[in-house]
């Protein structure tokens, strides 16, 4: 008794160690983030960029390089924050699975995985975002001259910041969703409760959320009101490929074990039926009916998780930044139409 005692409170002590821990960690996160919130918003600031007096050949005015400095300083600090949350997040939707977890030790390991995710991709996330930064990136010499360099200069080094932290936030968020398909490989389910699989389905939920939120504070590039579909379709490439990656992905798994199941148990149903309707009786049409009954039952089972409603909000999430983008569109032609008379 007194052994099994230790053992319970060592436990414990353990899970409340790993609970500071994790604590610990988000406190940093946030703490990472508002450094960065300063740190570009000084950036910007001592280099004439938030408040332009001197203009890159590429600007038409100073509002649109002010948006374009907001846009570089709240979507890096958005994403850090997110970045936190979504951990935090993702960890609490492993616990939520454990009871469906034959090996519980499985929804520990899942959750290290997420944790320790940073230390793991930092190298290749750096990679992928410096790449995609110079792709997204003027050359400084032709766009600038004089006192409008520094502008030009500091824009430049703001799209290299933010689609370096992209990169990290992609590389960091592939390793949850890797950690939700090796669950969703192993954990037990009811073919008619598929809801108790809703956590899988959950967890690239809040992935779109952070891209639709990155997207939704593109449009500060359209300070100025004037929509340039050039500022957004890079965005776009990257953003849907990556939203329906990180949706569908970890769910494929257990889409898989979910359709073989379904199969089965209809080739079952199947067999039962030819077996019956060499009889007639009262009892073999009661049983051909159930039959009947189960089969249609059965293939109306999705091969998924995602549920109806579910599906509905990532389809909102999604549609909404490209509203937003529309909507500018439409200011900058009322305005275009009230100016001119």
């Amino acid at each position: 008794m007194i052994l099994e005692r230790g053992r319970t409170h060592g436990r414990a002590r353990i899970a409340l160690n790993g609970n500071h821990s994790t604590a610990s960690a988000f406190a940093g996160d946030f703490m990472n983030a508002g450094a960065a919130l300063v740190a570009l918003t000084l950036l910007f600031t001592t280099t004439d960029t938030l408040f332009p007096t001197h203009l890159p050949l590429y600007a038409t005015s100073a509002s649109q390089i002010t948006g374009m400095a907001l846009m570089l300083i709240l979507v890096p600090t958005f994403l850090l924050v997110a970045l936190s949350i979504s951990k935090r997040r993702s960890l609490e939707l492993i616990q939520q699975l454990v009871p469906l977890l034959p090996n519980p030790e499985e929804a520990e390991i899942a959750s290290e995985s997420i944790r320790g995710a940073t230390r793991r991709t930092w190298k290749i996330g750096t990679a992928i975002g410096i790449t995609f930064g110079l792709m997204n990136t003027e050359s400084i010499a032709p766009i600038a001259e004089g006192p409008a360099l520094q502008v030009a200069a500091s824009i430049s080094l703001g799209q290299l910041v933010l689609w370096w932290l992209i990169g990290l936030v992609m590389v960091m968020r592939v390793e949850s969703a890797r950690a939700f398909r090796r669950l969703g490989e192993s954990v037990s389910f009811d073919l008619f409760r598929l809801d108790d699989l809703r956590p899988l389905a959950r967890a690239g939920l809040i992935d779109v959320v952070i891209i639709a939120g990155a997207l939704l504070l593109t449009p500060l590039q359209s300070l100025d009101a004037e929509f340039r579909w050039y500022n957004y379709r890079f965005a776009l490439v990257v953003a849907l490929p990556a939203a329906s990656f990180f949706l569908l992905w970890p769910l494929r798994g257990v889409g898989t074990r979910i359709k073989l199941e379904r199969d089965s148990k209809l080739r079952a149903v199947d067999a039962q039926l030819r077996d019956a309707q060499g009889t007639v009786s009262a009892e073999s049409i009661s049983k051909l009916e159930t039959l009947l009954a189960h089969r249609d039952r059965l293939r109306r089972i999705g091969t998924t998780p995602l549920s109806t409603k579910l599906l509905s909000r990532v389809l909102f999430y999604l549609v909404f930044p490209p509203l937003a983008w529309a909507g500018a569109a439409l200011v900058e032609r009322m305005l275009e139409r009230a100016l001119s008379g």
